[in-house]
């Protein structure tokens, strides 16, 4: 025993003899190898096993049809979200609230007794911000639901670029009992024409020379009204002046300022929910392409909408869910269901909201969110991969590959990375959105089904969220659906390496969705596909065949077959 001991003093001894500055380096690079992830460890932002099943299955199926699939929020036996849960001044917490329709969404956004109001802001030009006044804008719902019900008419179309008089006259027809029919703006006259025809508008909110005075009296025979939104650059214009001798008698025209102006003694006091004014229905033309004349014109109830927008809030987890410290930008048009009904759900979170009229499909996001700092960004999947395709091809270096690589790898391990000091040196030029970079949380992107829209892959998202420095949520959105069908969870970073488009996540908890199949064998077991069915609150009709065909995956997310 005592010869091993001198043995090993001997060892000890040589190997001190020995020791110089290299081998303290090299002692110390392999103590900090091995003691970083111990000391820095983190834990990933979700547990990896509520990734692994993130919708339940019914225990049972009928013949030629997959098992019903439902939010983990609602089990099967429980209803699905239908609304608001809109309780009365003074009701118990406890309490039931009812549903409730988009006049709830607006007294919550104006509710003085809240802590922090709503703030709604608009962009004009490169810098130039202007911030609405609520109870101004109450006033301003009041003078125009109330000059078009005087009118006599009933279905409003409103041909804007995202703006405040957009999303007034939704919530004016709401509190006067009309019907909003959302068009797509930026569209060909005749396509417009006839999209208003089809609609059986009887008037119309349009941005100012838009459309051609002549062409609608010929082509939309129900047409009775115009009111023109002008902007700062034609506000000098006569736009109430006599019209060509073809439309005089047929058309009335006005302007919305000089409606706003004469209004002004109107008050500011929101009509009480009285049981003989029914909020109108909400109409959207689903398109294909913008240059496709052939649209498909949904109707949704008041019900239909508010349940898309509980959901949606619901969707995010408690603390990454929207509220007064996030200012949200719409950067895709209000004419989609997907973006209307979230921007909703933030004013009825409290949200502040910035609107911007560059919004649409594939819109330059840096564009879009110039001159603000959002934190919440509705885009569509279009403006996302034209996102990725600018700066992951500007990125091409050594070191930025070495930087994407290691914040992909903790998107891996399911943390979201940081905005560490070398991603800021190799970080490609102009990748940051908004004027204060890193301040961007989530973006909510959307994709339209069955419109041949672009889709995301997995190894896309994956990269977006290293260059945006935000977690992203990707939905899948259908014409017969509000809202959204399904949507990713915010937390799922997981890369797949399969070709093609990423998954959609789990159903949303105001609808259900099944497969179907002639081939029963095709929507049996664990990994059934087919074409995809919805069901709920939130579909017009209460079910809708897509027409698309669909698969769950293992983990019960759904993606495209």
């Amino acid at each position: 025993m005592a010869n091993m001991i001198e043995q090993l003093d001997a060892l000890i001894a040589d190997t001190l003899s020995a020791w110089n500055l290299y081998t303290t380096l090299i002692a110390l690079a392999l103590f900090a190898f091995v003691a970083y992830p111990l000391i820095f460890w983190a834990e990933p932002d979700t547990h990896p096993l509520l990734l692994a099943r993130q919708a339940t299955a019914s225990p049972v199926r009928q013949p030629r049809e997959s098992a019903v699939y439902r939010s983990t929020e609602v089990p099967h036996g429980y209803t699905l979200k239908t609304g608001l849960s809109v309780r009365q001044p003074g009701a118990p917490k406890w309490t039931a609230g009812k549903d409730g329709d988009l006049r709830d969404v607006w007294r919550e956004a104006v509710n003085s007794s809240s802590a922090t109001p709503s703030r709604i802001m608009s962009v004009h030009g490169e810098n130039s911000i202007a911030e609405y006044d609520l109870s101004k804008l109450s006033n301003t719902i009041n003078i125009i639901g109330s000059y078009l019900q005087k009118a006599g008419v009933q279905r409003v179309a409103i041909y804007t670029p995202n703006s405040i008089e957009n999303l007034v006259t939704v919530f004016a027809c709401s509190f006067y009992g009309l019907t909003p029919i959302l068009l797509p703006f930026n569209q060909d006259h005749a396509i417009v024409c006839k999209l208003l025809e089809q609609t059986q508008a009887q008037a119309v909110v349009a941005s100012a020379g838009s459309l051609p005075l002549a062409g609608l009296t010929e082509s939309v025979s129900t047409l009775r009204h115009v009111i023109w939104v002008t902007d700062p650059a034609n506000k000098h214009m006569d736009w109430e002046g006599a019209p060509d001798s073809e439309t005089k008698g047929k058309l009335a025209v006005s302007v919305w300022d000089n409606l706003v102006t004469e209004g002004s003694s109107i008050s500011s006091e929101l009509p009480k929910n009285d049981e003989s004014v029914v909020p109108g229905n909400l109409i959207f033309v689903w398109q294909k392409n913008t240059t496709d004349s052939v649209a498909e014109v949904v109707e949704f109830t008041q019900k239909n909408m508010v349940a898309a927008i509980a959901a949606l809030m619901s969707a995010l987890p408690q603390r990454q869910r929207l509220g007064p410290s996030d200012l949200v930008l719409p950067a895709d048009s209000f004419s989609h269901s997907y973006v209307l009904s979230l921007t909703m759900a933030a004013l009825f979170s409290h949200s502040s909201l910035v609107i911007n009229s560059v919004a649409g499909t594939g819109v330059d996001l840096s564009l879009a969110a110039r001159g603000v700092a959002p934190t919440v960004i509705i885009a569509s999947s279009q403006s996302l991969a034209n996102l990725h395709q600018t700066y992951m091809s500007g990125a091409s270096s050594g070191l930025h590959k070495f930087v994407h690589s290691n914040h992909g790898r903790a998107l891996a391990a399911g943390r979201m990375p940081g905005e560490d000091l070398l991603y800021k040196m190799v970080a490609p030029k102009g990748s940051a959105i908004g004027t204060s970079p890193g301040k961007l949380r989530l973006i909510l992107a959307s994709e339209r089904a069955g419109t041949g829209a672009t889709t995301l892959s997995s190894t896309a998202l994956r990269d977006l969220r290293i260059i945006t420095r935000s977690r992203i949520c990707y939905a899948l959105t259908a014409s017969s659906v509000a809202g959204a069908v399904a949507q990713t969870n915010i937390y799922d970073y997981r890369h797949d390496d399969r070709p093609g488009h990423s998954h959609f996540g789990a159903p949303l908890s105001s609808v259900e969705i099944k497969l179907v199949d002639k081939d029963d064998s095709k929507v049996d077991g664990s990994t059934p596909s087919g074409e995809i069915v919805v069901s709920g609150p939130a579909v017009v009709g209460g079910e809708s065949n897509l027409g698309v065909r669909g698969v769950f995956r293992e983990d019960c997310t759904l993606g495209y077959a």
